[in-house]
């Protein structure tokens, strides 16, 4: 049987032993107004939660110039295993993660705070379109070398201008499994190319004319 209950002014329902609860066993309650919870911890039991909210806010209320708690976010419960986080961590003004290591990783960290601060700190990084090095160089420290190393059958295809080679003060020492072509000042070959292997000394490669001219002497 339904009942409709009508009530002029505010309608209070207290309990009164402190740890009393009050209980509504219904398949559905429906609230056409505004609802206001009051205590300290409110615990949702339900499998789906949809919020329409476009924008939720966390730590309302806050007093002080920034999040007085440290940090302020969201908690993955994974069980047996360490909870995971994505907050807020006010110690450095970076969005933080923490996969579960119980530690907390900048996830934007570049002065402007719009992405990695250093390309190493992604570990298998992948281009999405052309690179653009915008008038800058690729270079190495430490005297490391640069490899580009194209997988299983691949090609090393340089499109485009020509290839400058800066010379060389002196000849390179051969690596084994490798022909190492560089640039020093042009000797009796012409060309100023040079090649050296683990197993040959340096050796000039020798342009047209200077191979003609050997032609006719020797």
């Amino acid at each position: 049987m339904s009942t409709h209950k009508r009530i002029n002014g505010n309608y209070d329902i207290t309990t009164l032993g402190a740890s009393d609860v009050v209980t509504i066993s219904s398949s559905a309650v429906t609230v056409t107004g505004n609802l206001t919870v009051s205590g300290t911890q409110t615990t949702v039991n339900s499998q789906d939660t949809d919020i329409q909210d476009r924008v939720i806010v966390l730590n309302k209320g806050e007093a002080g110039a920034g999040v007085t708690g440290g940090t302020s976010g969201l908690e993955v419960d994974r069980g047996s295993s360490t909870n995971s986080r994505i907050v807020y961590d006010e110690s450095n003004d970076k969005w933080s993660i923490d996969n579960g290591s119980g530690s907390l990783t900048p996830i934007a960290s570049s002065a402007g705070g719009l992405g990695l601060e250093n390309i190493v700190e992604d570990t298998t990084p992948q281009l999405g379109g052309s690179l653009d090095v915008n008038s800058q160089s690729i270079v190495s420290a430490s005297n490391g070398n640069v490899v580009i190393a194209p997988d299983g059958t691949g090609i090393l295809h340089v499109d485009g201008s020509a290839v400058r080679l800066q010379n060389e003060g002196s000849d390179p020492t051969g690596q084994s499994g490798y022909t190492t072509v560089y640039s020093k000042v042009a000797g009796s070959g012409g060309t100023g190319l040079y090649t050296v292997t683990d197993t040959t000394t340096a050796d000039e490669l020798v342009s047209k004319s200077k191979a003609v001219v050997f032609g006719i002497i020797f």
